[in-house]
């Protein structure tokens, strides 16, 4: 599975520095540029008890569980993030779906991967690796037929990639085995 998670946490918590939020947002948006992730997610977890900030201050908590590889905690965190109203991108969704997956929850990793695939504008890298990584999580929930779908679908946009031509061809032999 590809993931770009350093520049989406970035990403994913620049809204909350631009529109001014608490001390601690920052502190703990410095300190995940800092790979200080103890400390970020210490950061959030206290800004994360004033209900002006929940929303930044959850998704921060799911950046750093992630970075420590607490992937139970992180994919929490960001579900609780999305329940308080935080902006629903890609980022966050592929970050939610990647904690899924590490955590063997197949079927909701690629529930989120969708959902991120279609969440708003992003870079087509960012979208090519939502969609592949959707295929990924099908696949490992065993469920070949709907993933073969998705390879298909993916091999109209991304003709050339030739990883997902070899995956849609296993997944061929695979799609009756379900």
């Amino acid at each position: 599975m590809k993931r770009k998670v350093s520049l989406a946490a970035v990403l994913l918590l620049s809204g909350a520095i631009l529109t001014g939020c608490a001390t601690q947002i920052e502190k703990g948006t410095s300190l995940l540029e800092e790979k200080k992730y103890e400390e970020a997610a210490e950061a959030f977890e206290k800004a994360s008890k004033k209900s002006s900030m929940e929303k930044e201050a959850y998704r921060g908590l799911g950046i750093s569980y992630y970075e420590l590889k607490q992937f139970d905690r992180a994919k929490e965190a960001f579900e609780t993030a999305l329940e308080k109203g935080a902006e629903e991108t890609p980022e966050l969704y592929a970050m939610l779906g990647a904690s899924c997956m590490e955590v063997g929850q197949y079927e909701e990793a690629a529930s989120y991967f969708e959902k991120g695939s279609q969440s708003g504008e992003m870079e087509d890298s960012m979208k090519k690796e939502m969609l592949f990584n959707e295929i990924s999580a099908l696949e490992k929930a065993q469920k070949y037929a709907e993933a073969k779908e998705k390879a298909d679908a993916y091999l109209k946009l991304y003709p050339d990639d030739e990883t997902v031509q070899k995956e849609a061809e296993f997944l061929s032999t695979q799609a009756g085995n379900e």
